[in-house]
């Protein structure tokens, strides 16, 4: 099973006291990094927000299972985005970073979360990366970052060339959502746990109906949950959902580069302290995404994992943990943000590429403004999705969902019933529908962490059928 990160050794999550009021200004879905800033935000500016989160506690969704780099130097996204859509975009996104950064430190000070400086790094693993690592470093100097490009690839890992940025930030991920929790508590946010969106109704006041029976209503409603549920807008047709890996190794004493290679297998590496220290006890490794329920076995790509951490740091010693986590990306590596179509007011915010520590927390600031000002905030996916380049994208991803739907239903066919999800975990065998209620798609089987997961988009099922990851809000039927 695949459950347990280094983060929780050191680290509890958030069980905050149960909400007693039914009706607020806001009501924010989802309790990570993203959620918790913009209902702080809206709090600080005199509103009261309510945070709905599935999860049983604050700290078990893809914030806490992160790897905790606060880094402005992001693979390379400011190359991407700038060849993309020019220098001022890529330089927008960089502002809207370094404005998280400035809120989360003192944020992080207040609530005595320990941060470790430390040079970060994206290097090429093969010499066809070079390009790529000298362009990040000519567009992040451009926008003002003080890196620099050297030959070799960090701490003697394999590769040719790295851009490199000194005096960047790395936290402890579980104590770092736990302490936005604090802080959003702080200034008069209620958060409620254990409770799962299944829709939001109503115009001009939204009325938020949950899993349990119970309801709240909201004048706005925003929902950072990943691909936003309640969704009336396609986004799932907008973003991908993958699944990266992350492995701990006891390697005490260690002072790493926090790096990222640009190759396609994308591996991430850093040291670890524990929660309050700046002491390094180990080093996470993680990498190898895919897209969810597609790419084959879960548990041969931690193997890989494995074998590449022991091929290429010897210094990691008995492996401690090892996570899972799920992000989504887009076609143009941008954050996705604006209210979605129809008369209830309903906001989402999502797309981060794994970098939502900071661009999450940055997006969702400036919805919160936005929110408060009456400013419009566009309709959800922005437009600038409608050129041929990003449809093109779009398309092709969409065409692998299409691909995944046909082939389960024709595995399904060939069987001659309706499909069915059969597991047997720790000597208990249970029998579920196999078919996803978001939009049909067949379930996978996913071998690592011992869950039915749906490859269209990226649903995530317990062996009962419990529902562990949206979009979709119901379970597999038994």
């Amino acid at each position: 099973m695949v459950r347990s990160t280094f983060w929780d050794r050191s680290t509890e999550p958030l069980v905050p006291p149960a909400p007693t009021s039914e009706s607020y200004d806001d009501v924010v879905v989802g309790a990570g990094a993203v959620g918790l800033a913009v209902a702080t935000a809206l709090a600080q500016r005199g509103r009261s927000v309510l945070v709905v989160e599935a999860h049983e506690a604050v700290g078990h969704g893809t914030t806490a299972r992160s790897t905790g780099k606060l880094a402005l130097l992001q693979g390379t996204r400011l190359s991407t985005i700038a060849k993309d859509a020019g220098l001022d975009a890529a330089g927008d996104y960089l502002a809207m970073c370094r404005e998280a950064l400035e809120w989360v430190r003192p944020v992080l000070a207040r609530h005595d979360v320990a941060t470790t400086r430390r040079t970060s790094a994206s290097w090429g693993e093969d010499l066809g990366d070079v390009d790529a690592t000298r362009d990040e470093d000519s567009a992040a100097r451009a926008l003002g970052l003080a890196t620099r490009w050297q030959r070799s690839a960090p701490d003697g890992l394999p590769g040719h060339g790295a851009v490199l940025l000194d005096d960047e930030l790395q936290v402890d991920p579980l104590a770092y959502t736990v302490a936005l929790a604090h802080e959003a508590m702080a200034v008069g946010v209620d958060i409620s746990v254990g409770r799962r969106v299944t829709k939001a109704v109503g115009h001009p006041q939204a009325v938020v109906h949950c899993d349990d029976g119970s309801a709240v209503t909201g004048s706005q409603v925003v929902l950072a949950t990943g691909i936003p549920v309640l969704d009336r807008s396609l986004a799932f047709a907008t973003t991908k959902p993958v699944r990266s890996y992350a492995l701990a190794f006891a390697s005490p004493g260690a002072e790493l580069t926090m790096s990222v290679s640009v190759g396609q297998a994308s591996i991430s590496v850093r040291d670890a302290a524990g929660s309050g220290s700046t002491t390094s006890e180990a080093v996470v490794v993680g990498g190898l995404s895919h897209p969810v329920a597609r790419g084959g076995s879960e548990a041969r790509r931690i193997e890989t994992l494995r074998r590449w951490t022991r091929d290429h740091l010897p210094g990691a010693g008995e492996e401690l943990d090892a996570w899972s986590a799920q992000d989504y990306t887009t076609p143009d590596d941008r954050p996705l943000v604006g209210r979605l179509p129809g008369a209830t007011p309903v906001h989402a915010v999502t797309g981060f590429g794994k970098w939502g520590l900071l661009a999450g927390v940055g997006a969702a600031r400036r919805l919160a403004d936005a929110i408060v000002a009456g400013d419009d905030v566009g309709r959800f996916p922005p437009s600038r999705l409608a050129g041929p380049k990003r449809a093109a994208t779009i398309t092709a991803w969409n065409g692998e969902v299409g691909a995944a739907m046909v082939a389960g239903w024709l595995g399904a066919a060939r069987q001659g019933r309706r499909p069915r999800a059969t597991s047997t975990v720790d000597g208990c065998t249970r029998t579920v529908s196999g078919v996803c209620p978001h939009l049909g798609g067949v379930v996978r089987w996913n071998d690592a962490e011992q869950t039915w997961d749906c490859p269209l988009h990226a649903s995530r099922f317990a062996p009962d059928g419990r529902v562990l990851e949206g979009p979709s809000t119901s379970p597999l039927e038994g």
